[in-house]
């Protein structure tokens, strides 16, 4: 694929073999030249050239792309991306991620900073660890940052943003009012850690439940007042909500909404989400737009189907390659049985996969275990019934020494060509497997 030679060029001219300490310890100019370079690589050639199949075409949210929200944990992060190639690789047509490369474009060469240094490592880090599934097209690059001529600004952009801007201000009310009612948020100095607040609520909204922000450089005078208190500080949900400090968790969780209703406008996608409550979000900020969940997807997989789970990626990729019709007509029933559930639900999608597509692939393998046996003990029956008689004729002196080559004259050639065509019918299961529309499933099961 011409974007990776081009991408690893890049890369190896800029980061001469040490993405860390390169982007840690150069000037900041550097730095953003390096994320200029790639974003611009990555929107050349990832331009969205066609209508997509929008059931099969996704616009992935930021910790589905290895993002640092809402969990900049390194081991988070790669369980995330373990969730995208694994719905990447056994579902979709195409997912995008989100770009981060573009993120520290759009910011600008004066917000070069440590977390936008960070950003830049991790996002290389994530196109390594993505590139079997990215040189297949599989996994793509999102674009953000769209330019248009002043008619389309005026007749598209425009009406689209200001219907996503009334939904976002709708939003950002429910989430705090939500989230006001639900979530505690404290100040303290942890010992090595310096200032942070603490943010603990429910699990669809906090990851985890709970979630650190350190503080650096000046602190607010709110924040600051609090250092001589007795720690921690547990904030009211008047200062909570006067000093607008939810807007910590909401923003990132609408701005990467937005970018997905933005995404899904402009190119056809359907959204990709890895969280029960943010799949509820997406329904109200967009009743009509498709949505997957890649967490019930999963673990409907890894539950009813652990050893497909677990499989390399390279081998699924190459099985999908080389079947290519059966994983069409795999995925299409996947679809419609998916497609009734209450917007991919984990519950619902566990339970298609136990109660509907675990039997079939079950069913698959009894066949191919009755079709074996039964071709089996044909074969046997045939060769000790031949052998059985060409023995009993020797001994009674009622045949020549010379049998083997007279065997096809007295019928043993028959049943010696019925007993190979048998064992040659065990050696066809697959053909017996691929009547089943789950055959493609069955053999990544393999």
């Amino acid at each position: 694929m011409e974007f990776i030679d081009e991408f690893n060029e890049i890369l190896s001219l800029w980061l001469d073999g040490d993405s860390l300490e390169a982007i840690s310890n150069a000037p900041a100019d550097d730095v953003f030249e390096l994320a200029e370079t790639l974003a611009h690589s990555s929107r050349y050639h990832f331009q969205p050239d066609s209508t997509p199949n929008r059931n099969f075409s996704f616009i992935a949210n930021s910790s589905l792309s290895g993002g640092r929200h809402p969990c900049s944990y390194s081991e988070c992060r790669i369980k995330k991306l373990d969730e995208l190639v694994s719905f990447s690789s056994l579902y979709a047509d195409e997912v995008y991620i989100q770009n981060p490369f573009e993120e520290i474009l759009i910011s600008g060469p004066e917000s070069i900073n440590y977390i936008s240094r960070q950003e830049l490592i991790y996002g290389i880090y994530n196109y390594f660890y993505l590139k079997p599934l990215i040189e297949k097209g599989i996994i793509k690059y999102a674009q953000n940052m769209v330019s248009l001529c002043q008619h389309h600004s005026d007749t598209l952009a425009k009406p689209i943003s200001a219907e996503i801007i009334k939904k976002e201000n709708r939003l950002y009310g429910l989430l705090e009012n939500q989230l006001a009612e639900r979530c505690t948020i404290s100040f303290d100095i942890g010992k090595g850690a310096g200032p942070f607040l603490k943010f603990e609520g429910p699990h669809g909204l906090i990851d985890h439940g709970v979630i650190y922000l350190h503080l650096s450089g000046e602190l607010p005078e709110s924040i600051a007042r609090l250092i001589d208190k007795k720690l921690p500080y547990i904030f009211s949900r008047t200062e909570v909500l006067s000093e607008g400090m939810l807007s910590l968790i909401i923003a990132p969780i609408i701005k990467d909404l937005s970018n997905q209703e933005w995404h899904s406008a402009f190119y056809g996608t359907s959204y990709l989400c890895d969280n029960p409550a943010q799949m509820k979000i997406a329904a109200k900020l967009n009743s009509e737009a498709y949505a997957a969940s890649s967490s019930a997807f999963n673990k409907g997989m890894s539950h009813s189907l652990p050893s497909v789970y677990a499989k390399d990626l390279s081998a699924i990729v190459k099985l999908r390659e080389n079947e290519g019709e059966a994983f069409a007509v795999y995925r299409d029933k996947i679809h419609s049985l998916l497609k009734s559930t209450n917007r991919w639900s984990e519950h619902e999608v566990a339970e298609a996969f136990r109660d509907q597509i675990l039997p079939e692939v079950n069913l698959i393998d009894k066949k191919i275990k009755d079709w074996k046996v039964k071709a089996r003990e044909s074969l046997k029956e045939k060769v000790i019934f031949g052998t059985g008689a060409v023995s009993i004729g020797l001994y009674a002196g009622m045949l020549p020494p010379n049998i083997g080559q007279l065997v096809a004259a007295i019928g043993g050639g028959s049943a010696i060509a019925g007993a190979v065509l048998d064992y040659n019918k065990t050696l066809k299961d697959k053909i017996e497997a691929r009547s089943n529309d789950f055959y493609f499933l069955w053999q990544a099961n393999q």
